[in-house]
């Protein structure tokens, strides 16, 4: 009977020990997964920079025709308060653009920016959430 309990619980601890270790190589093949898929995405932007290099005359017009990074900018800045906002990027990927505006870290203004849709809307934060939309336009 003792053996009999014995071999019982050595089976129940060699099954626990087992299901552990194949969650730890689960991990570390998704750990693997990603960082392969960050370095693809990096090496994606590293070969757009370089593609999207203008000759100098091309950029010289394009800085004296807009002063702005993003195409949504120049409808955002007409749209909200003047003032001397730091721009800060949260999310920027193929689907859609989300940025917020501040001032001494005090975020004012949200903006959404739908890329496929052009569609751009702009948040005052700062007011009630029901009133709080200002624009909601396509661009």
């Amino acid at each position: 009977m003792k053996k009999s309990l014995q071999l019982i619980g050595l089976l129940l601890l060699l099954t626990i020990i087992s299901a552990c270790q194949s969650d730890t190589e689960q991990e570390v093949n998704n750990q693997n997964d990603e960082s392969g898929e960050t370095t693809q995405e990096n090496e994606s932007d590293i070969a757009g920079d370089v593609s999207e290099e203008p000759d100098n005359e091309t950029a010289a017009n394009e800085n004296a025709d807009s002063a702005y990074e993003y195409e949504e900018q120049e409808v955002i800045e007409g749209q909200i308060e003047e003032g001397t906002y730091d721009v800060i990027v949260e999310t920027d990927n193929p689907g859609s653009r989300v940025m917020f505006y501040e001032i001494n870290g005090e975020k004012y203004y949200k903006t959404v920016f739908v890329k496929e849709d052009n569609r751009l809307k702009i948040i005052d934060i700062q007011n009630d959430e029901e009133q709080g939309l200002i624009y909601n336009d396509i661009i």
